[in-house]
């Protein structure tokens, strides 16, 4: 048997891998390089880097060549030739706005890759949550199995008694309604089941019906007692840095109108060869400089100025208030992801008592030492406590994660 299993993966990878088990940092990789969102953000990020390239370009000299050809002539004169060809170069030697567009080019990227980690933090978020949401729900239909084979036991055990006379007709019905109502819940959670599948390999950029393996999710941290183990990652959050980069391209800004007002001045050089007949020629070179200054612009330049240090001002008061946003979330995510924990340990005590009395209460109905609706509830109590426990387990899982993505990472 062992020998034709290694068979059947060797003749067929795909099926072997697909029923091996899929951990969260394996199924994040896979999401990052196939996920629409996830792909569009990089090429986002890959286009500022580019642009950023593009601007540190005007700093250095710039060389072009040319060439002209044309030929023309006159009625009753033959056609003559003329062509020309050379180099040219520049070179800025004084231009406040360059620097400042470099500047402003550095801050766009920044920000674009403060966007895609914020997009990865979130993509994370997503994916964690479909982990949870897929694991609870298999448990959860697993946990409606086990609960359709005690209806059925118990209908059975009922409806024995009811033909001895020892139970009446209204036991009778209301544990056939149980066990119908827990068939209904069973397709339900089939169904939802479904669903969480069809949206984790949309996050992973699979097929809808795509055959999701098992998932490995390794169990939420304990909670530290503070926040202050983390104050590294919350001054790196992404929303801080595109708030930083924000009041660096504005300032960028400021500094280009204002450069409005400098002189601007660069060299140029050319060398050019001309003639009528090839390879005839004459040679010509040219060298020199300019200077540009600004004498009037009928105020534009005072109005781009302050309207440059408007936004200026705005960035900083964004910056100022994305500081305390990000802090305050932080807190409020840490707090739920320890209420959750302590939850989780409540919803397992009281599992626990509910299995313990819904054992001793079983083997009273048996021996007639208690009667059926007394039995009924306990067993209906298990049965809620079971489900919040699943709920509990999968609030934990959330509330770390939404912590997770609060301090950005």
């Amino acid at each position: 048997m062992i020998k034709l299993s290694l068979i059947l993966a060797a003749l067929f990878p795909a099926a072997a891998a697909a029923q091996r088990p899929l951990g969260f940092d394996e199924a994040r990789t896979a999401m990052l390089t196939a996920n629409p969102q996830a792909m569009a953000a990089a090429a986002g990020l890959e286009a500022a880097r580019e642009r950023l390239k593009a601007a540190r370009a005007g700093l250095y000299p710039s060389f072009y060549a040319s060439a002209s050809y044309a030929r023309s002539g006159s009625q009753g004169l033959a056609p003559g030739d003329a062509y020309s060809y050379g180099f040219s170069g520049s070179q800025p030697l004084f231009s406040p706005s360059i620097p400042a567009s470099v500047r402003s080019a550095e801050a766009a990227h920044i920000s674009a890759k403060s966007s895609y980690d914020g997009l990865v933090s979130r993509l994370g978020y997503d994916l964690k949550s479909s982990f949870a949401g897929i694991l609870n729900a298999r448990e959860t239909l697993k946990l409606s199995e086990n609960t359709l084979k005690r209806r059925e036991e118990n209908l059975e055990l009922i409806r024995l008694k009811y033909e001895a006379g020892r139970e009446n007709k209204a036991a009778l019905l209301e544990t056939e309604a149980a066990l119908k109502t827990a068939r209904w819940r069973h397709e339900r959670y089939k169904k939802e089941l479904l669903l969480l599948e069809r949206g984790f390999n949309r996050l992973l950029g699979r097929a809808p019906r795509e055959p999701v393996p098992e998932l490995l999710l390794p169990e939420p941290p304990a909670p530290p007692g503070d926040l202050s183990a983390f104050e590294a990652s919350l001054l790196d959050h992404p929303s801080l840095r595109s708030a930083r980069a924000a009041v660096d391209s504005a300032r960028a800004a400021e500094d280009s109108a204002e450069s409005g007002r400098l002189p601007e001045a660069s060299a140029d050089g050319s060398y050019r060869w001309s003639g009528t007949d090839w390879p005839e020629r004459g040679g010509s070179w040219s060298l020199g400089a300019s200077l540009r200054l600004p004498l009037f612009a009928g105020g534009g330049l005072k109005a781009r100025v302050a309207a440059a240090r408007g936004a200026l001002a705005s960035a900083e008061a964004d910056l100022r208030d994305a500081s305390e946003g990000v802090r305050l979330s932080a807190e409020d995510a840490f707090l739920s992801w320890r209420e959750a924990a302590a939850w989780l340990d409540v919803a397992k005590s009281s599992l626990d008592a509910a299995e313990a009395r819904a054992w001793l209460v079983r083997k009273q109905y048996l021996a007639g030492q208690s009667s059926y609706f007394e039995w009924r509830t306990v067993e209906d109590s298990l049965i809620t406590e079971q489900n919040d426990y699943l709920s509990a387990g999968r609030a934990l899982v959330l509330a770390h994660a939404a912590f997770v993505r609060a301090i950005g990472e």
